[in-house]
């Protein structure tokens, strides 16, 4: 194995990086967590009553982050829960999360909506369709690594292939 990293992955690395110290200068100028700002934007994409395990079935984070943000919204007053069918709770905004979601979640929307809005359709759609191939491939590469690092047998392979995070799961219950 070659001790170098192709000028590709510099370069996606780089972008990505560039991304992720934008979204931090940005959730530092309204002083907000990253968990904070996935969980507060879930609740309006989601809905009002939304479930944890919503939330970190479409945020990607886990369901450990998920759970302390939402126990320090709960604390902060920001959310409110209520039970429903056992075990799940569901996740209310109070007027206090309300308010701080115009003042500091939807401006943050706004800003990306403003970026987006001026790409032009076809540069989206470029963005979009190759950004999603690359996941798409990234996640069966991981996959593969992971069953060939975890010496999982290969009859089981396409058992996990389903999802990486049944990939995970099997793996914690075999340690």
């Amino acid at each position: 194995m070659p001790l170098e990293i192709s000028d590709k992955v510099q370069q996606l690395n780089g972008m990505l990086c560039e991304m992720d110290s934008i979204y931090q200068t940005l959730l530092s100028a309204k002083n907000i967590s990253d968990g904070e700002f996935v969980v507060m934007n879930a609740i309006l994409s989601l809905g009002e009553g939304c479930l944890q395990k919503d939330i970190a079935e479409n945020s990607y984070m886990s369901k450990k982050t998920i759970n302390s943000t939402i126990k320090k919204l709960e604390k902060e007053g920001y959310i409110k829960l209520k039970a429903g069918k056992y075990p799940n709770m569901h996740i209310y905004l109070t007027k206090k999360g309300l308010d701080h979601i115009k003042n500091n979640v939807l401006p943050i929307v706004d800003v990306e909506n403003r970026v987006l809005n001026n790409m032009p359709e076809i540069e989206f759609d470029r963005l979009v369709s190759g950004y999603s191939k690359y996941i798409t491939s990234f996640k069966e590469h991981v996959t593969d690594f992971i069953i060939k690092e975890s010496g999982v047998d290969e009859t089981n392979k396409d058992a996990f292939k389903n999802g990486l995070s049944k990939l995970q799961a099997m793996l914690s219950l075999k340690k």
